[in-house]
């Protein structure tokens, strides 16, 4: 009876979580009732309480969600291209960035995808768990990249600016993808586009990152 009775548990908790997910991306956090919730996954009012403490409680457990799996397909990026050089791991890491970006996903991934967006324009105490768990890792890490590549050390202002500006190559065309669509009629997202998205960001990096070097030792030349 005792494990009827945790199966149960666990079906409700996903339920509110599911629900929870659609609700705070649609609507964001403070238009989100724990009433609205349970009502959605047809669980007891009480249920937030009893599995999460309360509603910000649930939206943190999200939120984790959130930047673990962002953390994950960036760490992957990162490992697979463990031992090459430090041009190839960046090739590697803009790779994986991309593809997290775009490729396309189901229903409850893109959700997760809204509550990031939501979570970035209007924030919430649970802001900090993405910047902990989400973004600081993989940016210290291309950070480290970077500095390899450029073969300065990680503070230097070439570094901090070369890792922004690849990082925001990357996110153009996640946050304009409505307006490219739009421009280029057939555009479509496939992991071959991507791939090629990936190399032109990487080349066009690359040249940019060596193109500070020699213009730092005084060589304009090729």
């Amino acid at each position: 009876m005792a494990e009827n009775g945790a199966v149960h548990d666990n079906e409700t908790r996903a339920r509110v979580l599911k629900a929870a997910a659609r609700l705070f991306a649609e609507r964001g956090f403070n238009h989100v009732s724990v009433r609205d919730i349970c009502k959605e996954a047809g669980a007891n009012v009480a249920s937030v309480n009893y599995h999460f403490g309360d509603k910000l409680g649930l939206y943190r457990e999200l939120i984790g969600s959130v930047a673990e799996g962002m953390n994950d397909a960036k760490a992957s990026a990162f490992e697979a291209a463990a031992g090459l050089a430090p041009a190839e791991q960046l090739r590697a890491y803009i790779r994986g960035f991309l593809h997290q970006l775009l490729d396309p996903n189901p229903a409850e991934a893109s959700y997760m995808e809204k509550l990031f967006a939501r979570e970035m324009t209007e924030p919430t105490p649970a802001l900090d768990l993405i910047i902990a768990k989400g973004i600081k890792p993989a940016t210290e890490r291309l950070i480290k990249l970077v500095s390899e590549v450029l073969g300065l050390p990680t503070d230097h202002p070439h570094v901090l600016m070369g890792m922004s500006a690849i990082q925001g190559l990357c996110i153009w065309y996640h946050s304009s993808r409505t307006v490219a669509e739009r421009l280029v009629p057939g555009l479509q997202y496939t992991p071959e586009t991507i791939d090629y998205m990936a190399e032109f960001i990487a080349d066009y990096s690359l040249a940019g990152l060596r193109g500070q070097m020699k213009k730092d030792r005084g060589s304009y030349g090729p």
